[in-house]
């Protein structure tokens, strides 16, 4: 998909968007690149399916699957900016998750290039708010989940996250393809 230079310019004089928040997406063979900040790009695994985003704070949304067919089980990847302290949104990431593994459960910060990357593994009961985290919706309660998540912080400060989110065995299956697309913001 590419973002239609009429329509982005479109969205920037009403508002919409910003320069600084612009993210745009191209196509590269079997690839997509999602372009953060205009700066660099993520390079999203071939198998991971573009979908609409089920929130408007959603840039980016894509499936990740584990099986074949209509009845494989799928996991949300999203990717958005962001703002807020990295500590505290890896409180509530994790606060979105009760029981589990914990010695699975871990945070890791890595450098990459330029960008500090917070990598955040999470498991067990997954509390969903409907319209998401601070929608004030009804809260629908997802056992055996998982999270792979990733807080790419630029060196101005600013924020783009990353996150898989779905049932455990599909969060595992796709958990190397996950971080390697996490890691690929400065290849």
């Amino acid at each position: 998909m590419l973002i239609n230079t009429k329509l982005a310019t479109m969205l920037l004089s009403l508002g919409v968007i910003s320069l600084a928040g612009l993210v745009s997406v191209r196509a590269a063979d079997t690839k997509e690149s999602v372009t953060v900040f205009g700066e660099a790009d993520i390079a999203v695994p071939a198998d991971f399916k573009r979908v609409e985003p089920k929130s408007r704070i959603i840039q980016h949304e894509f499936q990740a699957k584990a099986g074949e067919g209509d009845a494989a089980k799928t996991a949300r990847v999203t990717m958005m900016a962001a703002g807020g302290d990295v500590k505290a949104n890896i409180q509530r990431w994790q606060g979105q998750f009760a029981g589990g593994d914990q010695d699975a459960r871990k945070t890791e910060e890595i450098k990459v290039g330029k960008w500090k990357v917070y990598i955040v593994d999470v498991n067990g009961s997954y509390a969903e708010r409907m319209g998401g985290p601070f929608a004030g919706g009804k809260v629908v309660n997802h056992k055996d989940y998982a999270m792979a998540g990733a807080i790419l912080e630029h060196p101005d400060g600013r924020k783009f996250f990353l996150k898989m989110i779905g049932p455990s065995d599909v969060v595992k299956a796709n958990r190397k393809a996950f971080v390697s697309m996490v890691k690929s913001i400065e290849k």
